[in-house]
């Protein structure tokens, strides 16, 4: 069920942001962060016309239109980060790349870990 979950939102942030999979390939980059940006602001004006009076209208239009950037340029960093995280992981069963094969490196000298060590500092 999480799987299922989990790929769904993966499956919809690659439509949304992953340049070979969305619609929207065919466009250089910079169109396209143009046309999320320009789709940021007609949502924008289309909620703060929805909740705000006249006279908060401005105010509430640019909070909203500031945060819908906000969301945009967040959700796209950290689609990214991991995105890219499968990149650079070294095996499962590593905790970080100087403890791989329970061996330390401490000034060009390799010091041998006790046997069952997990690594890390929060043990």
């Amino acid at each position: 069920m999480i799987k299922k979950i989990s790929q769904m939102l993966t499956d919809a942030a690659n439509i949304l942001f992953d340049d070979t999979q969305n619609d929207l390939r065919a466009l250089p980059k910079t169109v396209r962060l143009q046309l999320l940006i320009v789709l940021s602001g007609v949502w924008s004006t289309a909620f703060s016309l929805w909740v705000f009076t006249n006279v908060f209208f401005v105010t509430g239009w640019v909070i909203t239109l500031i945060s819908h950037l906000l969301v945009i340029f967040a959700a796209y960093y950290t689609f990214k980060q991991f995105h890219n995280a499968k990149e650079f992981r070294i095996h499962s069963q590593y905790h970080t790349p100087t403890r791989s094969r329970q061996n330390l490196w401490i000034a060009g000298k390799k010091v041998e870990l006790p046997k069952g060590d997990p690594g890390g500092e929060h043990e």
